[in-house]
């Protein structure tokens, strides 16, 4: 069902892609744990849930589909065993249909290859940058928890994130480098009253090689006493190396008016380190308005620079459909 400014979220939750991913996992015994082989081959706001229980119009085949509660996360019907393996991975392995929360504070990955599938799990670590450049894992069709953690729910180098509701943490996803996130939906984040913590749904300080696409962004934190909340859905800053490289597409970036400063920050900022963003595109995304009509509290994005070498802004449009320009 459209939602109130022309999105939907989506509903279909199972595919073809899915039935495989369900019968690869049903070789695996009963912690979901086991060295691989071999590589395997390559209701929100607006909701089509919420839309469909009211009554209202059929689905308009040209409106936007964004992820949300019913396409992200373990696929319906998926049983979870408690996971009994180690909770900082050495080596190559695939964990499926298992549930570590509560069993692990963290996945800590620190082999090359790592594959977390239709499981419900902590806040995952890919800690490549800080011991071997060759560490990575993808997440795919899967929960993660992180709970009152100040940091990233999934967080490092080497990082792929699909078809995956990520809850808890400061920051839904933190990327160092080389990072995917599709067709997942970042929300909930943790922040403490008492404290200034800052939040954002995909944050990076610095790196290069990221693609951000399909997703739904939604840094949800409201203001608190101490100046503590959102910063953004979406925030490249240059605070330990440049930003380079970065594809922003086809993205739900969710207002959030009472918080969030911009909706998205571009990686221009003079007050950096490393102050200049380059290879930044930023197409097809579409901002909601909100209830100030501004996604947020200042408006929809800040610090993008069109004349730095690469980026570029591509057919970004309001959720009603209008144009938007940085």
């Amino acid at each position: 069902m459209l939602g109130a400014r022309g999105y939907v979220m989506a509903r279909n939750r199972r595919t073809a892609a899915f039935a495989v991913a369900a019968l690869v996992a049903a070789g695996l015994g009963a912690v979901g744990y086991r060295a691989l082989a071999q590589p395997e081959p390559s209701p929100v706001e607006g909701s089509a849930s919420a839309a469909s229980s009211s009554g209202d119009e059929s689905p308009d085949d040209d409106a936007p589909v964004f992820p949300g509660p019913d396409d992200t996360g373990v696929p319906p019907g998926t049983e979870l065993e408690p996971y009994a393996g180690p909770c900082t991975l050495v080596e190559t392995v695939t964990l499926s249909g298992v549930d570590a929360t509560g069993v692990c504070p963290a996945i800590v990955v620190q082999a090359p290859g790592v594959r977390i599938e239709d499981s419900r799990v902590p806040r995952v670590e890919s800690t490549a940058t800080q011991v071997d450049p060759t560490f990575s894992v993808e997440v795919v069709d899967s929960d993660v928890v992180a709970g009152e953690w100040i940091g990233g729910a999934v967080w490092g180098t080497n990082i792929t994130v699909r078809r995956t509701d990520v809850t808890g943490g400061q920051h839904s996803v933190h990327c160092g480098s080389d990072c995917v996130v599709e067709d997942s939906w970042l929300h909930d984040q943790f922040n403490p009253e008492g404290e200034a913590a800052h939040n954002n749904a995909f944050i990076t300080n610095g790196g290069t090689d990221m693609v951000v696409r399909h997703n739904t962004l939604h840094c949800t934190s409201t203001l608190n006493a101490t100046g503590g909340g959102c910063t953004a859905d979406l925030s490249l800053f240059g605070d330990f190396e440049p930003v380079r490289d970065v594809l922003v597409e086809n993205n739900l970036l969710k207002a959030n008016g009472e918080s969030i400063s911009f909706c998205a920050y571009g990686g221009d900022a003079p007050g950096k380190p490393f102050p200049e963003a380059t290879g930044i595109v930023f197409r097809g995304n579409v901002f909601e308005r909100g209830t100030n009509d501004m996604c947020g509290v200042y408006g929809p994005v800040t610090s993008f620079n069109a004349t730095s070498a690469g980026n570029a802004w591509q057919d970004n449009t309001w959720d009603d459909g209008s144009p938007l320009t940085p």
